[in-house]
């Protein structure tokens, strides 16, 4: 493959470079996709949170509609993370760039891949500018060298490439489907307690003998019933051991925002996260004393490791501290499986540490010592997360002190509930666990051959 590289400046092996800096648009909360800079990361396109309205796009879009392959270049904050357009109506936001690779000269799927080597990467950082936040004129972009075998070496390599990318896209959907299931589960359990709806109307309850608080809700699980049991609606029923775990009664509490308007399920029980949880701060010991860091192998981490992590599974931190280190944090080193909620910059960020963890002073770290399980404490926090960001405080960003936290009202289950649920959602957590593992091995896989196959140090077979 060395043997047939081509060289060419980016502008004359393209077919389209569409650029929408210096452009505005006006964004609303649904409609066309808006592909900004700050959610093309590691070689994808994150969960898109910005739109733009459908009547907007044409005069929006008037520099270019973007085509699915299409390859996407962020061109400041951050510069240079690429990504793939799939087959989605999308717009494109300022500093993103849209490039495709000149017909049979240069392929899509390499470009990408291309792009992403550390040879275009390093000239992307040579002729980007500013101080506090790096960018790349467009003009300069056009004047990138850009070597490349071939087009059908280049659709080999490519290929070779994208099929790591597509498992590791396989299991990060699967992962993203396990926690939906473990949500779904835990909203319908203990949020909308639908076996306790079922109990009680399976007793021969009648909606209006509910309290009045509770009608709406039982004859909306009454409807859904009703679906199932005419084929309307397909739904696996509960197994009868797990259905007669839940009581068929609701008791009122003197707190109205807890439960379904102050109702419980009766035995279940109204407490706060300082009775339920061992609760802990960290710290940073001095990055000054290389006692403390040098040839650390302890885990350390910051609210950092967290970010742009959508599997809430830590299992490797980008720091780690020695014995000296550790030492000068008073919570020390947690136990697999402490439940882990960043409590400043932001808060929310959530994720089970799957090995023995130090953490600074930006987490609350949560250790499950009665009956609250840490897949129950997980979903807990993730229900009630926009009442913990609400109560946060703070002048120049928000944080959620200790002291706070430990005011937090809950329901307690049945310890005989909180098991069966747990019992279910580890072994999705555990699933979830073995695949970023695998994807992990993946991602070294693929960026281990990345520089030798875009070079030709590797040659594949059927390329020879």
């Amino acid at each position: 493959m060395s043997n047939n590289v081509q060289e060419y400046r980016l502008e004359d092996c393209m077919d389209a470079i569409i650029d929408y800096r210096g452009k505005t648009p006006k964004k609303t909360t649904s409609g066309i996709p808006l592909i900004t800079a700050k959610i093309v990361k590691n070689g994808r396109i994150q969960e898109v949170n910005e739109y733009i309205a459908e009547e907007d796009y044409d005069s929006w879009m008037r520099r270019g509609i973007p085509e699915t392959g299409d390859i996407v270049l962020t061109t400041e904050a951050p510069l240079g993370e690429v990504a793939q357009l799939d087959s989605r109506k999308i717009a494109l936001a300022q500093r993103v760039i849209t490039l495709r690779g000149k017909k049979e000269l240069l392929d899509n799927d390499y470009l990408k891949y291309l792009l992403l080597s550390k040879d275009v990467q390093h000239q992307l950082d040579g002729r980007g500018t500013g101080t506090t936040v790096k960018g790349i004129k467009q003009s300069e972009l056009r004047e990138v060298i850009l070597r490349f075998p071939d087009f059908k070496t280049q659709k080999v390599v490519a290929h070779h490439l994208k099929t790591i990318d597509e498992k590791i896209e396989v299991n990060r959907k699967t992962n993203q489907t396990l926690e939906q299931m473990a949500q779904a589960l835990f909203k319908s359990w203990f949020v909308d307690f639908d076996p306790v709806f079922d109990n009680a109307l399976a007793s021969g309850m009648a909606v209006n003998d509910f309290p009045e608080a509770l009608q709406k809700k039982a004859l909306s699980r009454q409807l859904v019933q009703q679906q199932i049991t005419n084929g309307e609606l397909e739904a696996k029923p509960l197994p009868e051991d797990s259905q007669q775990l839940f009581p068929s009664e609701f008791e009122q509490t003197d707190e109205p925002s807890i439960g379904i308007n102050g109702w419980i399920p009766k035995g279940w029980v109204l407490s706060n996260t300082d009775e339920e949880f061992g609760i802990k701060g960290g710290s940073t010991p001095s990055t000054k004393n290389p006692d403390f860091w040098e040839g650390g192998e302890i885990h350390w981490t910051s609210p950092k490791d967290l970010s742009g992590n959508d599997s809430k599974i830590l299992l490797d931190t980008n720091r780690k501290i020695t014995e000296a280190g550790l030492a000068k944090i008073t919570s020390g080193l947690l136990p697999v499986d402490t439940v882990l909620m960043s409590s400043r910059a932001p808060v929310g960020y959530l994720a089970f540490a799957k090995v023995p963890v130090a953490i600074n002073q930006g987490y609350i770290a949560l250790l499950c010592k009665k009956t609250l399980s840490p897949e129950y404490t997980m979903q807990f926090l993730d229900s009630v997360m926009d009442e913990i960001k609400g109560i946060s405080g703070g002048t120049t960003f928000a944080e959620i002190s200790k002291k706070t936290f430990r005011s937090i009202k809950l329901i307690v289950p049945s310890k005989s509930v909180v098991d069966a649920y747990s019992s279910i959602v580890k072994a999705q957590y555990d699933k979830i666990t073995e695949n970023i593992k695998q994807s992990n091995t993946l991602t070294d896989t693929r960026d281990f051959l990345l520089p030798k196959l875009i070079s030709g140090e590797i040659v594949l077979e059927n390329d020879k």
